[in-house]
């Protein structure tokens, strides 16, 4: 559900962000000791504002 809404709430704009957010997922779940795989890149600040002006304007709720 948490990446649905990241999905909803960045689409177009940052189409790529929900990859951050499963990196940050399977870190979470990672044993101590494991080796942690590279978190992508973040969203440019750019697209970030594009996609919350694109939530804002179509009343969509990601909560």
């Amino acid at each position: 559900m948490a990446n649905a809404g990241v999905i909803a709430a960045t689409g177009d704009a940052a189409p790529d962000t929900w990859r951050r957010l499963v990196g940050h997922m399977l870190r979470s779940y990672a044993g101590p000791g494991a080796e942690m795989p590279p978190l992508p890149e973040s969203p440019a600040p750019t697209a970030l504002y594009r996609a919350m002006i694109r939530l804002s304007r179509t009343g969509t709720s990601t909560a």
